[in-house]
């Protein structure tokens, strides 16, 4: 990987990163307004990612702020007397896109709110505990059944990478039920010890 300027990658701190890089991936196959793009991007990503149209406007601003965007007010296609702001690339958007997909990005601290409450959990409040847990895991089973593994054969470049992408997240969340499912049973199994 060659080194990159750190204002070249500026673009590519914080939590958001992922989504500001997909977001690259998205102009350079076409442009789009934020609506579009959000509802790309969530087809591209699927049901786990909680995309926000508000928050996909934020990051073409910020993508747009550090040249990696350009918008222009465009007539809407079936009303030509309102517009709407559509984004396009700018001729750094496949550089910076390249640059992302050779970076290295840190793994995201696990921070899941249900462990900050079991790390100062009372022991009265097991029931609590107990029900978040268990609303915890459904949640997590309803979006596994969205994302279950495909057959594998993915029959274009697009359709491969929508695959693994769905497999990855699919086997994470084969992980937090389990773990859901074992603190239940761990905590049901102390308060039965405790009578």
């Amino acid at each position: 990987m060659a080194s990159a300027n750190p204002e070249k990658t500026r673009w590519m701190r914080g939590p958001s990163t992922p989504l500001r890089g997909a977001l690259l991936g998205l102009l350079l196959e076409r442009p789009g307004h934020g609506g579009d793009l959000a509802n790309r991007l969530a087809a591209r990503l699927g049901e786990t990612w909680r995309v926000d149209t508000n928050d996909v406007y934020r990051l073409l601003e910020q993508l747009e702020k550090t040249g990696l965007a350009v918008s222009r007010d465009e007539p809407k296609r079936n009303n030509n007397r309102r517009t709407h702001l559509v984004y396009y690339p700018t001729e750094e958007t496949s550089e910076a896109l390249t640059l992302w997909m050779e970076t290295l990005l840190p793994r995201e601290p696990v921070r899941l709110g249900l462990q900050a409450k079991l790390s100062v959990a009372r022991e009265q409040d097991a029931h609590r505990l107990l029900v978040a847990l268990r609303a915890y895991e459904r949640e997590c089973l309803m979006l596994a059944q969205l994302v279950s593994p495909a057959d594998g054969r993915g029959r274009s470049w697009a359709a491969l990478c929508m695959d693994c992408t769905r497999d990855a997240v699919y086997a994470q969340l084969e992980v937090e039920i389990n773990w859901a499912t074992h603190t239940r049973q761990r905590i049901n199994e102390f308060l039965e010890r405790s009578l």
